[in-house]
C-alpha cells in the first residue's frame, strides 16, 4: 500500500539525495522545541504534523510542544513563527497553502514566507477529495455534474481552506458548472456536520481531514485530486478518470525563522529525514491518506516555486482574492 501511495505522489515526493551533511551543532537541542501549527486540531496539517512530531521528539531526544495558532488561513500562526527568535526552539509546521496559495490570494499576510522563513524539510503529502451529502451521495460525478448544470438555486460547495478554494475554481471551470462557494474558516468543525445535515451539497477537503466523516455513511467520496486512486479509497475515481482536468497534491513542511544558523537547519533536516524513515511514521501517515515526503531545504524551495508558478495563472484567470 505504501508503494502505491508513493506512486500517486511521485510528482510531489522529491526525496533528498543520500549523504546530506549531518549536524554541525551536536549540542542542539538542549531544551524543548515549540512547534507552531497554524491550523486547528484534527485538520489535515495538524494530523500530519503530530504524527511527525512524535517521532522527531524521539530522534532529537527533546520534547516537541505543539501550539495550534489558528487564524487567517494559516497566516496568523505562520507570522508568529516568522517573528520568533531564530534559535531553533520555535519552528513552523504548515501546509503548502501558506507558501503557495496565500501569497497569491492575500494582499497582505503579516509576513513574507519567502524572506521570513527558512525551509527545513518536507514532511508529508496528500490529496483532496470531493465529498457529497445525503442528497447526492449515491450519485456518480457525471450525475452530479448533470444536476449542477440545471439546479436552481445552484448546488452549494463548502470550502475550508485557500487550497480548497483553488481546487473549487479549477473544478467549476473544468466541468463548466455553476456552483455556490460556501466559505468556512480554516479548520471549521461545522464543515462536515453541515454537509451531513444537507445545509451544503458538496465539500472539497484534504483527505486526512475528511476520512473520518467518509466512514459513517452519511456522506460519500465522489472523486479525488490525485494522479491515481488512493489505496484508502480504491473505489473512488480520480477527477481525471471522469474527464475533468483537476489534479492537485497537497503537502506540508517544516520551517524555521530567518536567521536560524545553517548548522541548526542541517541538524533539523537530518532529524526530520530520520524521523520520516521510521516504519511506524509511514504506517500512521498512510492510515490518514498521506505518505512521508522528506526533502532537502533546496528541494523544498524548488517545490514551492514550481507549485506557485502552476497556481498563479489559475488565481489570476479567475481573479481570486482572499481579502
Amino acid at each position: 500500500m505504501i508503494g502505491s501511495s508513493k506512486r500517486w505522489l511521485a510528482a510531489a515526493c522529491v526525496f533528498a539525495a543520500a549523504g546530506l551533511a549531518q549536524a554541525q551543532s551536536p549540542a542542539y537541542p538542549t531544551q524543548a522545541i515549540k512547534l507552531i501549527v497554524p491550523y486547528a486540531p484534527g485538520q489535515a496539517t495538524d494530523v500530519m504534523c503530530r504524527v511527525f512530531a512524535e517521532q522527531l521528539k524521539v530522534v532529537l531526544k527533546q520534547n516537541i510542544i505543539i501550539e495550534n495558532r489558528v487564524g487567517a488561513a494559516s497566516n496568523l500562526g505562520s507570522a508568529e513563527a516568522a517573528k520568533a527568535a531564530p534559535d531553533g526552539y520555535t519552528l513552523l509546521c504548515t501546509g503548502s497553502a501558506t507558501h503557495v496559495a496565500n501569497p497569491l490570494l492575500y494582499s497582505a499576510m503579516g509576513f513574507d514566507p519567502d524572506k521570513d522563513l527558512v525551509p527545513i524539510s518536507g514532511i508529508a503529502a496528500t490529496g483532496y477529495v470531493l465529498a457529497a451529502g445525503p442528497k447526492l451521495k449515491d450519485k456518480s460525478l457525471a450525475e452530479i455534474l448533470a444536476l449542477a448544470k440545471t439546479a436552481q438555486p445552484p448546488l452549494k460547495m463548502g470550502l475550508a481552506s485557500t487550497t480548497a478554494r483553488v481546487v473549487f475554481e479549477m473544478f467549476r471551470q473544468a466541468a463548466k458548472v455553476n456552483l455556490t462557494n460556501v466559505p468556512y474558516a480554516a479548520g471549521n468543525r461545522d464543515l462536515f456536520p453541515d454537509l451531513m445535515r444537507g445545509d451544503t451539497d458538496l465539500v472539497i477537503e484534504a483527505m486526512p481531514s475528511a476520512m473520518a466523516s467518509l466512514t459513517g455513511g452519511s456522506v460519500a467520496a465522489i472523486a479525488v485530486t490525485l494522479p491515481e486512486r488512493s489505496p484508502l479509497l480504491p473505489k473512488v475515481p480520480t477527477f481525471k478518470e471522469n474527464g475533468i482536468d483537476v489534479q492537485l497534491v497537497g503537502w506540508n513542511a517544516l520551517y524555521a525563522p530567518k536567521g536560524t544558523s545553517p548548522a541548526i537547519i542541517a541538524r533539523l533536516n537530518a532529524a526530520a529525514r530520520e524521523a520520516l524513515k521510521h516504519p511506524d511514521v509511514a504506517k500512521r501517515l498512510e492510515a490518514v491518506a498521506c505518505v512521508p515526503m522528506p526533502t532537502s531545504p533546496e528541494q523544498l524551495s524548488k517545490m514551492i516555486a514550481e507549485d506557485r508558478a502552476k497556481w498563479k495563472p489559475i488565481v489570476e484567470e479567475y481573479k481570486l482574492k482572499a481579502n
